[in-house]
């Protein structure tokens, strides 16, 4: 069976709402939104369904790649390792490799048409059982990705003078706000702005894992010890100048 193994790294971007001239709020779908990033799968023959011993069968396994997701991945940040067998069986080809062009991310256009991601094949070259077998056997070949991927959520939030007085209806600060992600296995969910003082607003919300795949922190290279999993970093921008921030609780 297929596994992923997802290093992520999570950007959370903030903006403030639009007003028109006739006071309405423009919306426009910033994401694709969904869990998709990086799908693989075996390219249909490659490895064959059956081959010979003896060195008389040298065979490629090839695997298909596409970037599903909205988070650009450098080809040097994705390794994608063999695994369920023995090598040396094999003759010892090359298991863990990358591949050789970046995987771009899919997008919205300035049309609002959906763009669709990188497409590439990474092939594994020079496969071949060497041994004699006295009867058929089975080999299991699996593969598993481990990558660094991220995402962008985007709310609107409400600035006010005085947050302790209500003014006006443009907008409310004590409530639930809705939130847009980009596609990934890891979401933005339950985002709320509350009044923290005069002039300070406090958010809540939670950082969920809504795909498949184990997510590491992201300097662990998708190690899987405890002190590494379900880690992830994240950024907050407001876009307004001379906010500052007091940084994120649990």
């Amino acid at each position: 069976m297929n596994k992923k193994f997802i290093c992520t790294i999570a950007l959370l971007a903030i903006f403030l709402a639009g007003c028109k001239g006739d006071g309405s709020i423009a919306s426009v779908k910033s994401f694709i939104g969904g869990t998709d990033s990086i799908e693989f799968d075996f390219v249909e023959g490659s490895p064959p369904a059956e081959v010979f011993d003896q060195g008389n069968f040298p065979f490629d396994v090839t695997l298909n790649l596409e970037n599903k997701g909205e988070f650009d991945v450098q080809k040097e940040k994705i390794n994608v390792t063999l695994k369920g067998f023995f090598p040396p069986d094999f003759d010892n080809p090359v298991v863990t490799k990358s591949p050789d062009e970046n995987l771009d991310r899919s997008f919205i256009d300035s049309d609002g048409k959906t763009v669709p991601g990188t497409v590439t094949f990474l092939t594994f070259p020079g496969f071949n059982f060497k041994g004699a077998l006295p009867a058929n056997n089975e080999f299991t070949i699996r593969a598993e990705l481990c990558y660094l991927y991220g995402f962008t959520a985007q709310s609107d939030v409400c600035i006010l003078d005085d947050l302790t007085e209500k003014k006006d209806d443009v907008c409310v600060v004590n409530e639930k706000k809705s939130a847009e992600t980009s596609s990934s296995p890891v979401q933005i969910e339950s985002f709320e702005e509350s009044v923290a003082g005069t002039d300070k607003i406090a958010f809540n919300f939670e950082v969920v894992h809504r795909g498949t795949g184990a997510i590491s922190k992201r300097s662990s290279a998708c190690d899987d010890e405890q002190i590494n999993k379900d880690k992830v970093f994240l950024e907050i921008e407001s876009g307004i100048p001379g906010l500052t921030c007091s940084g994120i609780a649990e």
